[in-house]
């Protein structure tokens, strides 16, 4: 399953306040988040995302679930989409815009060549 770990001092209240949904157009792939629906005890979080690829769109869900020393960015296994480039890149894009907002750096990750350090 695709991931990235945020290490450092972030918190899903954080990833709520710093989220703004976005779209990014790189060549014919189409990123957009739309919403953050955060728990209401605070124990993870849903990005809803959209992602068009050569004309296939996928809607799926990217979690956001915290750990020790920071949060895990990854698909929610109910929604599993296709694994494409472009959801990878999905993912990599939530994961790079909460590392910038907060300060937090890149833990362990299966998608490192997605990540713009």
């Amino acid at each position: 399953m695709p991931h990235v770990v945020l290490e450092g001092r972030i918190t899903i209240d954080d990833a709520a306040r710093i989220f703004e949904p976005f779209v990014t157009r790189e060549g014919e792939l189409i990123v957009k988040a739309e919403r953050l629906y955060r728990e209401a005890d605070g124990r993870a979080a849903l990005i809803e995302m959209v992602v068009v690829e050569a004309g296939h769109t996928q809607k799926f869900f990217i979690q956001l679930s915290p750990r020790d020393s920071g949060l895990t960015v990854r698909l929610e296994p109910l929604t599993d989409p296709e694994k494409t480039p472009g959801v990878r890149r999905a993912i990599a894009q939530v994961a790079q815009r909460l590392r910038t907002a907060s300060g937090a750096t890149y833990g362990k990750t299966n998608i490192q060549e997605y990540l713009i350090r």
